[in-house]
C-alpha cells in the first residue's frame, strides 16, 4: 500500500483528476528534477490531464541502508514548494517503507491506477529511474507497461554540465569540497542550508561587537571550513550574512566540534529557536588564529565590507 498517494497539497478537486505523475525523490530539485517536471506538464497538456509530482519520504537509502543515510539537501516542504515553483499543479508524499522496497513493479503500477484520488494518465521518470523489488523496474518495463495498461509515458535523458551529470549526490560532493558555483549551477540556485537558532557561547557578541547566530544545520552540505558571504532568510526576511563555519580557533571553545556562526548584517533582534535557511553565496578566506580579539575583530569589520558588498552584487 502506497501510503499517503491520495494526499495532495494543495487538495485535489474533487471528480478524480486525470494527472500526469513525475515521479522521483527530488532532493534538491535540482536541474534534472525540473526538466521531469516541465516534461510532466507537456504530456498532460498533449493527453488533456493536469501535472503533478509524487515524491518519497524518508528518502529509500535511510530505509535500505540506515547506516548511510544521505544527507538532505533541503526540508520535505521546502522540496514541495520548489516542486510547484517547477510546474507541479500538486505533489504528493509517499511514505516510503521495505514494503514499498518489497514490491513487484506491476504491483507499484497497480496502486498508482487505482488510487481513489485521481486518474493515472501518465508517469514521467529520469532515463535511470529505477523501481520494484530488486529494481526490476525501468523505464523499457514502464513502457511496456505503459502500452498495456493505457497511459502515457516518457523518460527523460539526464542533465550533464560540463561532462558531469547532474545529481543529488553530485551536488552534496560539490558543496562539501567547497565547489559552490558547481553545486549552485546543478541547483539552480544558491547552495543553502536549514536549521534552528540555538544558544552559543555569546563570545561574539561580547568581545567582537558582531553578535552571531549559532545555527544547527539540520539540512544541507557544510562546506569546508572558512568565513563566507551568504544571505540568512528569517521569517521571510532576507539579511545579508557574514558566516563562519570551523571551530573558531580564536577563543578555542575547546570541544573541537564544527560549528556555524551567522552575522546578519543590519539585522536586530532575538533569533533564538528561530528556523533560519542560509544561502552560501562565495567563499571569503580561510578560517584562522588571531593574535587576539582585537586582530579578530578588525579582520570581522574587513569581512563584513566584503559581504555587504558582494550582496548588493548577488540581489541586484
Amino acid at each position: 500500500m502506497l501510503t499517503g498517494l491520495d494526499s495532495f497539497s494543495p487538495p485535489l478537486p474533487p471528480g478524480r483528476p486525470a494527472l500526469v505523475l513525475g515521479l522521483g525523490v527530488f532532493d534538491g530539485v535540482h536541474c534534472g528534477h525540473r526538466r521531469i517536471i516541465a516534461r510532466a506538464a507537456e504530456l498532460a497538456s498533449e493527453c488533456g490531464a493536469r501535472p503533478a509530482a509524487v515524491t518519497f519520504a524518508p528518502h529509500p537509502r535511510k530505509v535500505l541502508c540506515p547506516e548511510a543515510p544521505p544527507r538532505l539537501l533541503q526540508p520535505l516542504d521546502v522540496r514541495r514548494a520548489a516542486l510547484l515553483r517547477a510546474g507541479a499543479c500538486w505533489t504528493s508524499v509517499v511514505e516510503f517503507s521495505r514494503v514499498i522496497a518489497e514490491m513487484e513493479p506491476e504491483a507499484f503500477l497497480q496502486e498508482l491506477s487505482s488510487a481513489a484520488a485521481f486518474r493515472l494518465a501518465g508517469i514521467v521518470v529520469g532515463e535511470n529511474w529505477r523501481f520494484g523489488k530488486g529494481g526490476k523496474g525501468d523505464c523499457a518495463y514502464l513502457a511496456r507497461c505503459a502500452e498495456k495498461m493505457g497511459f502515457c509515458f516518457s523518460a527523460c535523458p539526464v542533465v550533464e554540465q560540463n561532462g558531469e551529470v547532474v545529481s543529488s549526490s553530485a551536488i552534496r560532493a560539490h558543496a562539501a569540497a567547497g565547489e559552490l558555483d558547481a553545486a549552485s549551477r546543478m541547483l539552480g540556485a544558491p547552495v543553502s542550508l536549514y536549521g534552528r537558532i540555538e544558544h552559543g557561547y555569546c563570545l561574539a557578541r561580547t568581545k567582537l561587537n558582531a553578535p552571531t547566530a549559532n545555527l544547527q544545520a539540520e539540512y544541507g552540505v557544510l562546506p569546508p571550513d572558512g568565513v563566507y558571504c551568504g544571505a540568512a532568510v528569517v521569517e521571510g526576511k532576507i539579511y545579508a550574512a557574514a558566516v563562519n563555519c570551523g571551530v573558531s580557533p580564536t577563543f578555542a571553545y575547546g570541544d573541537g566540534a564544527r560549528r556555524l556562526e551567522v552575522h546578519l548584517l543590519d539585522f536586530c533582534g532575538d533569533l533564538y529557536g528561530k528556523k533560519m535557511e542560509l544561502k552560501l553565496f562565495a567563499f571569503l578566506r580561510e578560517e584562522k588564529k588571531f593574535s587576539s580579539p582585537d586582530a579578530l575583530k578588525a579582520q570581522i569589520a574587513k569581512d563584513i565590507a566584503a559581504v555587504r558588498n558582494r550582496f548588493v552584487k548577488e540581489t541586484l
